[in-house]
């Protein structure tokens, strides 16, 4: 039996519940899709597992057996030396977010644990239960209403949701953060009829499209279908959420779709029509949903929405943002491959190209620095610690290939550096000689970081040096940079499509761009010309290692 709140009735009908409705249900509720939720909610997935146990409701004085979840406790809160002492409870510090009510007075918030659970409970607490898989033992959490309300029960905070709305009953967002209470409470069918009336005082209120569509998912496939549609209507008129939540949406929603149109047999289109959002003033989106279905469904079939993640949909949700997506940062932003297939398909190819010529590198570096100690003597390494002053015996990984990177493309070796002196002397297969000869290219400089592209695996350098722009492909960098305040000292590989870089890089501050320029030109005043570069090396890989400059290379600490 579905026991609704009466004062929920009132607030959606604007009338009492019939006198003859003693135990009012959910068959009173108002809307299209109460009902048919109601039906199926013992099918639907639930939030919480079922834990079932005795409790006596305090209004009536009835005991019975009811449907709890499983509670929610915040550990931190929780000093078990207390517990043990008595000095403390948890019985007032655990929530129940499943929904339930008397089925003898249809009272709610108000209950008298057995003792079963209540030893449970205690016992969770303090860790100590022979039965870790107990639904009784409070998961590790709380549950907190917009406010930073805490509700001990769900129902206590429905009645919190309604007094909030009998003071502004027009207020869609508090419809929809009831409605959202509601389904996590596993009550599929009171979250129908309230999310129903937040899109019918707000059809633009994208969460609530959002929620409702996803209730609807397992119940009503064509109803589903049209709010996930909404969603995708709504989200570049959205300013409220989080621009990176509100792409998720967007991706999952068309994850969702993408899923529909298969199980309907392509009956219900992918996408809305061209009609549907004449009134969004963005010319890309139009565009896109002006082909034909036969040409949207090829453009899905060349992308990489195959992969089944919610990032290979990013460039389509980032179309429906419309203009917000220029708010994503420009390393997050994706939507270039809906509107340049063409040096997006090229950047794709650029990338997995990349990935084999630095796996082919890291081997063909290894071969050069072998070569390089056999023939001119294990005394090369002493060289290079000293000019570098790095301690030969120093065990830091990262020294270790500063050095190795220096002998490969610094070392004067008679007047060659050991790239030249390999490549004179070895004849090597087509990638590996494609490899020596961008080696043999190689320049370091000095480099402003500019922007970067997650997707692509590019970053964007300013040469401070030689006053030129240059994009990179490194694919942790472009991943995990999160500023654009940085300098990286780094050496550049020149191939015909791209650029990598050796892989060893110093990173710096913007601020102090003025004195590391500095110490470039005062290298190259006093330095022959042929000589500048393995002086510069040194020089920066000397200020990377004075604290007050070097900035650390797990790139997200530079926020």
């Amino acid at each position: 039996m579905l026991l609704i709140n009466p004062k929920l009735y009132y607030m959606l009908t604007n009338h009492p519940v019939p006198e003859t409705e003693t135990h009012p249900t959910s068959a009173l509720l108002p809307g299209q899709f109460a009902h048919v939720a109601a039906e199926q909610l013992n099918k639907m997935s639930r939030f919480f597992r079922r834990n079932r146990h005795l409790l006596t409701c305090e209004q009536c004085g009835h005991r019975e057996k009811y449907n709890i979840g499983q509670p929610l406790l915040d550990y931190s809160l929780v000093d078990r030396s207390k517990l043990v002492t008595q000095e403390m409870t948890v019985m007032d510090k655990v929530q129940f977010p499943f929904y339930f009510r008397c089925v003898h007075c249809n009272g709610a918030g108000e209950w008298k644990w057995s003792d079963r659970l209540e030893k449970s409970v205690y016992l969770g607490a303090l860790g100590n239960t022979e039965n870790p898989d107990d639904p009784s033992i409070p998961l590790n959490g709380e549950s907190r209403l917009f406010d930073d309300y805490k509700p001990k029960w769900a129902t206590s905070g429905e009645d919190y949701m309604l007094d909030l709305i009998q003071k502004d009953r027009s207020n869609a967002d508090l419809w929809y953060k009831l409605g959202n209470l509601y389904y996590k409470s596993h009550r599929a069918d009171l979250a129908a009829a309230v999310l129903e009336k937040a899109v019918e005082l707000n059809p633009w209120h994208t969460e609530a499209l959002y929620t409702l569509a996803q209730l609807l998912d397992t119940i009503d496939l064509k109803a589903s279908h049209f709010y996930f549609h909404q969603v995708l209507l709504t989200v570049g008129s959205n300013k409220e959420m989080d621009i990176y939540m509100l792409r998720d949406v967007a991706a999952h929603s068309l994850w969702e779709l993408e899923s529909i149109y298969m199980e309907s047999e392509e009956s219900l289109p992918l996408f809305p029509s061209a009609q549907e959002a004449e009134g969004i003033a963005d010319s890309p989106l139009h565009d896109f949903l002006t082909l034909t279905d036969e040409e949207k469904i090829s453009f899905l079939n060349g992308s990489d929405v195959n992969a089944k993640t919610l990032e290979s949909f990013y460039p389509l949700a980032e179309m429906f943002l419309t203009e917000q997506k220029e708010e994503l940062s420009s390393k997050d932003q994706t939507f270039h491959h809906i509107l340049d297939r063409a040096t997006a398909e090229q950047k794709k190819e650029n990338l997995e190209e990349y990935k084999r010529i630095r796996s082919a590198g890291m081997k063909l570096n290894a071969d050069i620095f072998s070569y390089l100690i056999e023939q001119n003597g294990p005394q090369t390494m002493r060289e290079i610690s000293r000019f570098l002053n790095i301690s030969f015996d120093k065990e830091d990984t990262f020294d270790q290939d500063v050095m190795t990177d220096f002998a490969i493309y610094e070392y004067d070796w008679d007047g060659q550096t050991p790239v030249q002196r390999y490549n004179q002397n070895h004849t090597e297969s087509e990638e590996r000689q494609q490899i020596l000869e961008a080696a043999n290219k190689a320049w370091s400089s000095l480099f402003y970081v500019k922007n970067a592209s997650n997707i692509d695996g590019t970053v964007l350098l300013e040469d401070l040096i030689h006053g030129e722009e240059v994009e990179i492909i490194d694919n942790h960098f472009s991943a995990t940079v999160d500023s654009d305040e940085l300098l990286l000292y780094t050496r550049i590989l020149p191939f015909s499509a791209f650029n990598i870089t050796s892989g060893i890089s110093f990173l710096f501050s913007k601020k102090d761009a003025s004195y590391l320029l500095k110490q470039w030109e005062k290298q190259a005043e006093k330095r022959e010309q042929d000589t500048v570069s393995p002086h510069c090396f040194k020089v920066f890989y000397r200020l990377y290692q004075n604290s007050d400059l070097g900035l650390p290379l797990d790139f997200q600490t530079t926020k």
